[in-house]
């Protein structure tokens, strides 16, 4: 069974990518020796079951343990991904916003816009929306700068669903499992010992799903109260930027992507004028 790593997973530092992989050893690796513990009885082991070694365990532990292990990667990444994202400092970076309070005291509105323009930041972003409605007033830039954060919070907040739905699904998966699993156990109902042995060997899969979902659920909670903090200090930063511009000067003035475009045309005609 083959499984294509997600390509932001690929992405990942080195130490990173390898600390998103513990969660897996921790699914899998008290799954595998219960599975060994499973396949013996208080009288001794079930015949062919002796000596069963790690990877046979994981080889037999059916396809729901692994799904289940791929659901702890994810999560754990997530968590990750999280943890860098969801910060003040990373949804307004002190730099991006020195520098726009710096061009908007002096009145480069332009400039300010293309900085915006030229970042992926979330400042950047809501910013940037706000700029370009200055010329219309105090409060279409306030409808503005709330609509841009809200769609953003929208998507910054997207992993934290994928951490939710692995917190649902994992346990779901992990009981599918055993559940396909008791139905093959009970085909040998006429030996007590074997049957034993098979129920234990098949519960291990409940217990992917449920090692998977708890880390699951917390970090979407503890990263869900986070990101709303983050991006709550991001907006009050964000806020004070336009707190004093002087709309009254600047009202039916043209700043973004619609002022960059007259300015080209200004500029082609300029060479043509002289000539004439």
């Amino acid at each position: 069974m083959q499984f294509r790593i997600p390509l932001k997973l690929a992405l990942l530092p080195a130490p990173l990518l390898f600390a998103s992989l513990l969660p897996a050893l921790v699914v899998l690796a008290p799954l595998a020796a219960s599975a060994q513990d499973a396949a013996e009885t208080p009288t001794g082991p079930i015949d062919g079951a002796a000596g069963l070694s790690l990877s046979q365990a994981l080889a037999t532990s059916g396809p729901a343990v692994w799904i289940c292990a791929v659901l702890a990667v994810l999560a754990f990444y997530f968590a990750v991904e999280g943890f860098f994202k969801f910060r003040a400092a990373a949804l307004a970076p002190p730099e991006e916003l020195a520098r726009l309070r710096e061009l908007l005291h002096y009145g480069h509105y332009q400039e300010a816009w293309r900085t915006c323009a030229a970042g992926r930041s979330f400042l950047c972003v809501v910013a940037g929306a706000g700029l370009e409605r200055v010329g219309r007033g105090a409060d279409a830039v306030e409808f503005a700068l709330t609509e841009a954060s809200f769609r953003q919070a929208a998507v910054l907040k997207t992993s934290l669903n994928y951490l939710s739905v692995i917190g649902v699904v994992a346990p779901m998966i992990g009981l599918t499992g055993t559940v396909l699993g008791m139905i093959r156990a009970f085909e040998v109902l006429g030996d007590p010992r074997a049957l034993a042995g098979a129920i234990g060997h098949v519960l291990t899969a409940t217990a992917a799903g449920l090692l998977a979902a708890i880390p699951g659920f917390a970090f979407y909670y503890l990263f869900k109260s986070k990101a709303q903090t983050a991006i709550l200090l991001a907006d009050d930063a964000i806020y004070r930027l336009f707190e004093h511009l002087p709309y009254e000067a600047l009202a039916g003035g043209m700043v973004g992507p619609e002022a960059e475009g007259l300015a080209e045309i200004e500029a082609t005609q300029a060479p043509e004028e002289s000539e004439g």
